[in-house]
């Protein structure tokens, strides 16, 4: 029992050290919001994250964004995810594919207009999200209800970020979301925290 804990504080302290390394990366750019209200409308990039643990999973991903309003945005992209899971007797691991499609809504245009103390000049916004997974079903059918290797199931994120724009058109993003699918063995281990570079 000893050591699931100390995996667990482990864990904890790797999720502290990148929030803090991405949010003095994010606290280091220049002042672009207004730039980036009059800049084009689509925008590219992607994002990445590391869990850590008992199940490990390292993910990257694609992504095409358009500014539908100033304060909304929508995209597609697709992912790839290492996973590799520990927590069973037999180790298991895999490679996950998902496309995606999200949704942002700026709720706070700028945080340092809002908050009492100076801390990063970008907007706070929620964010939806659905990956829809390819996967191995010895491993994440529970009930057995399919009768291929793999298959689709659609994995339901929501949560809240923050961006910090570097330039007209590009900005840095950390999200962080929690898995509300609610399947018997998830993907992701909530919380879900994802790094994020869009130009």
């Amino acid at each position: 029992m000893i050591p699931v804990i100390d995996n667990i504080k482990s864990l904890a302290r790797w999720k502290i050290i990148f929030l803090i390394s991405f949010l003095t990366c994010l606290l280091s750019g220049s002042h672009a919001f207004a730039n980036l209200q009059n800049s084009k409308r689509h925008f590219y990039g992607g994002h990445f994250g590391i869990e850590l643990g008992l199940v490990n999973q390292y993910e990257v991903a694609g992504i095409i964004g358009y500014r539908m309003l100033p304060r909304w945005d929508a995209g597609i992209g697709i992912k790839y995810q290492y996973y590799n899971n520990r927590r069973l007797n037999e180790m298991f691991r895999a490679h996950l594919y998902a496309p995606l499609v999200y949704t942002d809504f700026v709720i706070i245009r700028d945080l340092d207009d809002f908050l009492p103390f100076s801390f990063i000049d970008g907007p706070f916004f929620i964010h939806a999200q659905m990956d829809y997974f390819y996967l191995p079903a010895d491993h994440f059918d529970l009930k057995n209800e399919h009768t291929g290797n793999r298959f689709f199931r659609p994995t339901w994120l929501t949560g809240a970020g923050i961006r910090r724009f570097t330039g007209s058109n590009s900005f840095f993003q950390l999200l962080i979301m929690m898995d509300i699918s609610g399947h018997g063995r998830s993907v992701y281990s909530n919380p879900v925290i994802r790094f994020g570079l869009f130009f």
